[in-house]
């Protein structure tokens, strides 16, 4: 054989290993990209009577926290309700201090005798019934040429309630017809408007 084929020969073997070690050390690279890193973690999970116990004070404090509370400039309003002469009374006062940040379960138990009906961080209702009559029941009398007022008790008794300078003259006859047997009125902000009525 001629030197310069066997040379070829050699050549020919040269780049083809050198081409086949190339790919080789190429497609290994791309295997190794191709993988994802992945880091595997073991999580492990401890309980004990401590982490337990932190737990249970976490949901009560959520629970109580979301429970609406008084708030410090609220309003409560005491709902009564008399049976004999079946008003209701509103009466509205400022919420009393202890009252002040407690929920709504406290508030019942602070007023046992009396029922939550509303309860808003801003406004309390309380509600109640009462025997008897609710004490603003009251008759207008003509008396020496005045108009009297007179306050209706429990019993049906009538009690002085105010002497005012209202002149009957001014009166109008219907006026003065119904005050013959007394005008009955119910209600302090009705009187109040009837005197201004009449003056």
């Amino acid at each position: 054989m001629n030197k310069k084929i066997i040379i070829s020969i050699i050549l020919i073997i040269l780049v083809i290993s050198v081409i086949l070690s190339t790919y080789a050390i190429f497609k290994e690279d791309d295997n190794i990209q191709e993988e994802p890193q992945t880091n595997t973690y073991i999580a492990e999970e401890i309980k004990d009577e401590c982490t337990e116990e932190y737990e249970q004070e976490s949901k009560i404090t959520e629970v109580s926290s979301n429970e609406e509370k008084v708030a410090a400039n609220a309003l409560l309003i005491l709902k009564k309700y008399y049976k004999t002469c079946e008003h209701t009374l509103n009466e509205y006062v400022e919420i009393p201090q202890e009252l002040v940040n407690m929920t709504e379960k406290e508030v019942q138990e602070q007023y046992e005798d009396w029922e939550v009906i509303g309860f808003e961080k801003g406004k309390v209702t309380l509600y109640k019934e009462f025997d008897g009559v609710c004490g603003e029941h009251f008759k207008l009398r003509v008396e020496d040429g005045k108009v009297v007022v007179y306050l209706v008790n429990q019993d049906g008794s009538e009690t002085l309630y105010e002497k005012t300078n209202i002149s009957s003259e001014y009166l109008t006859e219907t006026d003065l017809i119904n005050m013959q047997d007394g005008l009955e009125i119910y209600g302090k902000e009705e009187l109040n408007k009837i005197i201004e009525d009449f003056e």
